[in-house]
């Protein structure tokens, strides 16, 4: 199964929503120098890497992601971003800023903001998505699919309670809209599309329950999304 699912997301732009209007948002808020030294912990197939380029020219990227393949990707298409295979919670340095969209879920976004304490600048920020319950009652389906998928997905409050215990202060934060839902979906159906015709029972399977996602997500998305936060060390 986990053949599949990277066989699916080969190639992909992107692992998880986000587009350059809220990178840019996050970039102004947090103030990052023109050279500032920037990482982007969980950078996937290095989308953001490439935003960030786009908007800090000066600046020295760093990528840091366990599945190879995707750094791999990162050094032949950017050869100008330091990328390599490791854990996110565990950097080499300190940085003017952490970027991550939507990869703190896996460890946990306390672990990963207590882990990145050490290694942010005085002066510097994090900036991280999550996905969160916009509402206290949302539907049945979204509640059984989040609940199989990130059982310890929080309310705001919640976020921000944990954010404030993790030793960190909100500058600011902000929803994704649906245009960063589209940067990440819209690929990837596509992609499901395209493998639809030869997929095997274990692919046949994974295209399923990604099409069943998106369309989750259109039928229900107002009842959840991707928070943004922009936070420093207290």
């Amino acid at each position: 199964m986990k053949a599949a699912f990277f066989a699916l997301h080969s190639g992909l732009p992107r692992e998880a929503p986000g587009d350059a209007d809220s990178l840019a948002w996050a970039l102004d808020l947090a103030k990052t120098p023109v050279r500032a030294r920037i990482l982007d912990a969980g950078c996937g197939p290095g989308a953001d890497l490439a935003l960030l380029r786009a908007k800090r020219p000066a600046a020295r990227l760093e990528g840091l992601d366990l599945h190879a393949p995707f750094i791999e990707r990162i050094r032949r298409e950017q050869p100008d971003v330091t990328a390599g295979v490791g854990d996110m919670l565990a950097p080499d340095g300190v940085y003017d800023l952490i970027w991550s969209a939507g990869a703190a879920y896996g460890p946990g976004v306390s672990a990963a903001l207590t882990a990145w304490r050490d290694h942010v600048d005085p002066g510097g920020v994090v900036a991280f998505s999550d996905c969160l319950w916009r509402t206290p009652r949302p539907a049945p389906a979204a509640r059984a699919f989040w609940q199989q998928d990130y059982p310890g997905m929080m309310d705001l409050p919640g976020h921000i309670a944990r954010i404030e215990g993790a030793g960190y202060r909100i500058l600011g934060a902000r929803w994704l809209g649906a245009a960063a839902w589209e940067a990440y979906y819209g690929p990837l159906s596509d992609r499901v599309a395209a493998l639809r015709h030869d997929a095997d029972a274990e692919m046949a399977q994974v295209l399923n329950e990604t099409q069943a996602e998106i369309e989750l997500w259109r039928a229900h998305g107002g009842d959840y999304g991707y928070y943004l936060s922009v936070v420093a060390p207290a």
